[in-house]
């Protein structure tokens, strides 16, 4: 049975947003007076195109909202709607924003953590596609990784472009 703080009390909610208008769709919520939240995530490697730096749940912002704001939101340019389960607008737990600021940094972006030496990745693309490797160490100051391939019985030091290697 639900309570009458149930249904007003204000919760964050999921709301769908166009794909790469996340932030326009924030903004909006925002100038609303609702509070909102979109988790940026710098990853690793970068991508061959675009930024590095984007949501970290692409297509999705968060709301801190009640019932009387979801005609609001809805109507929002550039957002789809609220997320709903079961009937009824998906609520997040407080926790879970918490969680997802703690990782931030200074600038407010969580970064993807670069792997550990000796990990094992999978080239992706050049010459050497398709074969597996061990992750020495990555050269930041030219996005290249060096990687140890095992060629000619032996292990043999490749420098290569880091978005070249993925995690296997």
């Amino acid at each position: 049975m639900r309570t009458t703080r149930d249904i007003t009390s204000e919760t964050w909610r999921v709301v769908t947003a166009r794909r790469y208008h996340e932030a326009v769709a924030r903004v909006r919520l925002a100038a609303q007076g609702l509070e909102t939240y979109l988790p940026l995530l710098r990853r690793w490697p970068r991508p061959a195109v675009g930024s590095d730096v984007g949501p970290l749940f692409p297509g999705y912002v968060f709301v801190r909202a009640e019932r009387a704001h979801f005609h609001r939101i809805a109507r929002t340019p550039g957002v789809g709607g609220l997320v709903v389960l079961g009937g009824e607008p998906a609520r997040l737990d407080d926790a879970v924003i918490d969680f997802l600021r703690s990782r931030e940094e200074q600038d407010g972006i969580i970064t993807a953590c670069v792997p550990p030496s000796g990990s094992l990745v999978r080239i992706t693309d050049g010459p050497w596609r398709g074969l597996a490797a061990s992750l020495e160490r990555r050269v930041s100051a030219r996005e290249r990784v060096l990687v140890l391939l095992d060629l000619l019985q032996r292990q043999t030091r490749v420098e290569m472009p880091e978005t070249w290697v993925r995690l296997d």
